[in-house]
């Protein structure tokens, strides 16, 4: 099985840091139907094995309460919500700044020592400062 890939998203309105890792990205689309996109600059960090359910329960939105709705049509407090207590349940947090940016696509967590800790078993190499972990999957069609 191939290492599973967490993305650290920094907008491209910011300056990446130095060194080698950061990646462009471009046209990522999310937000469900509405089909918007935005670009960053991604820092690829390989996850820890046990950490793949979360992964993968967060790309297919298994942390919905009612998951034939998921985030089509965007998010309510409610989803929101639903998603704090998932990452809770699994040692990772989401503050409040972070968790408003969740939609289809790119569901945010908080770039901080813990989480990245949790999610990759390793100390932090980067400068977390105005990052967010965020998990990009593929938007609705």
């Amino acid at each position: 099985m191939a290492d599973l890939k967490l993305p650290i998203t920094v907008l491209l309105s910011q300056v990446p840091q130095a060194g080698a890792g950061w990646q462009p990205l471009t046209q990522h689309v999310c937000g469900g139907f509405s089909r918007k996109t935005f670009d960053a600059y991604v820092y690829v960090l390989t996850i820890l094995p046990a950490m793949q359910e979360l992964v993968d329960d967060i790309l297919f939105e298994q942390f919905l309460g009612d998951i034939t709705k998921g985030l089509d049509d965007g998010v309510s407090d409610k989803q929101r919500s639903e998603y704090r207590t998932f990452l809770l349940r699994h040692g990772v947090t989401v503050s409040d700044i972070n968790l408003g940016t969740l939609t289809q696509a790119v569901y945010p967590m908080d770039a901080s020592e813990k989480n990245l800790l949790a999610l990759t078993g390793k100390a932090n190499s980067i400068n977390l400062n105005n990052l967010q972990i965020a998990v990009l999957g593929d938007n609705c069609n």
